[in-house]
């Protein structure tokens, strides 16, 4: 190739450029940044040691979120005589507020249909703790009852939450930040510190994992689904049953309360285009199994199995209104009252009368 008009070209060879690193320069800066990174994991371990960084916020995402905050609340003083406990259509479709408006204190503690039924009953029984008199309500849909395993990280979580062990990064060291202590830094400080943003219409709805904590604790414990139910664009199955590990997860459910606590279990209801024809026998059947293995009271009467699609915002969660018209209805026909309540009572149960006609076909 010409030169250019008016350029020199070097005399002799030249390389085309040249690098200005070393190996012994590469292993000086990899010694300095190792060096940097052991001397940052000292740090978080002494800052750990010292209790100043805390306990951990587990804020850094919805699901460790809604544990954690379940887990404060199942801790805290409230004056509350019933506690729901449960899956996500406990957390959903159990509106507090309502209940409140009427003079009703409570707490719904539902969480994630990923944890065993005897996950539950570790929140029904922290609430339990130095209470007497307690009524507990135990909320599952039928989808959770048939789902084969449960989620070990989840209940890892929740048992860290309710500080029955040792964070579970801190138990397994796979990962050299968890050696570090940089995870059990970050749970414990970065994630109450710096807000957490959340995704999709959850986001649009909460904003961030603080946001959603603290609008979790305002209304003692109950979440507002935001999708929109579509039977064409949601699939699945509606042939409900009970997996094998349901029966021995609710021993152990019963067996975490006290004796003395009274039990009533409820089946969340399906939107009418995904129920089958047979479905409240099915429902029927396995609420009677349930029962007798929790040792409960069944709700069958004072409760809709099937309601209208236009109530949902997923095959197991209702929509905000819907769902406060629900609570209403699970409060006048589960747990009735013979006279009307008085601001800061709580549920009375009636005296012996006769059974109260079924409603399994009411629509809300």
């Amino acid at each position: 190739m010409a030169p250019l008009p008016g350029s020199q070209l070097p005399p002799g060879d030249f390389p085309s450029h040249t690098y200005g690193c070393n190996g012994r320069d590469l292993l000086r800066n990899l010694a300095a940044t190792l060096g940097l990174v052991l001397l940052a994991g000292f740090a978080a371990l002494a800052l750990l040691k010292s209790g100043l960084a805390g306990t951990p916020a587990l804020l850094g995402n919805p699901d460790s979120t809604i544990l954690a905050t379940k887990a404060r609340l199942a801790s805290g003083t409230s004056p509350a005589r019933i506690v729901w406990v449960g899956d996500s259509s406990c957390l959903i479709n159990v509106d507090v507020p309502t209940l409140r408006s009427a003079g009703i204190e409570t707490v719904n503690l539902g969480t994630l249909s990923y944890l065993g039924i005897d996950a539950f009953g570790l929140l029904a029984q922290r609430f339990c703790r130095d209470r007497s008199g307690l009524k507990v309500v135990l909320v599952v849909h039928p989808e959770c009852l048939r789902l084969a395993q449960t989620s070990v990280e989840h209940r890892e979580i929740l048992e860290t939450a309710l500080e029955l062990r040792r964070p579970a990064w801190n138990l397994r060291r796979d990962s050299l930040a968890a050696m570090l202590g940089f995870e059990d830094f970050r749970t414990r400080w970065i994630d109450r510190s710096l807000p957490t943003p959340l995704s999709g219409s959850l986001g649009q709805r909460y904003g961030f994992t603080g946001n959603l904590q603290r609008e979790l604790l305002e209304t003692g414990g109950t979440l507002e689904e935001t999708a929109h139910y579509d039977p064409r664009t949601t699939p699945g199955s509606a042939d409900y049953r009970i997996a094998p590990r349901i029966q021995s997860e609710c021993r152990r459910f019963r067996a975490l309360l006290p004796r003395e606590v009274s039990l009533r279990l409820i089946l969340s209801p399906v939107p009418q285009s995904h129920a089958l024809r047979r479905h409240e026998t099915t429902v029927s059947e396995i609420s009677k199994s349930l029962a007798g293995w929790l040792e409960a009271d069944e709700a069958q009467g004072s409760q809709p199995w099937i309601l209208p699609d236009a109530d949902f915002g997923t095959p197991t969660h209702l929509r905000p209104e819907a769902a406060r018209r629900y609570t209403r209805q699970l409060a006048e026909g589960l747990l009735s009252r013979p006279e009307p309540i008085q601001s800061g009572s709580t549920w009375k149960t009636p005296a012996p009368a006769a059974p109260a006609p079924a409603v399994l076909n009411q629509r809300l």
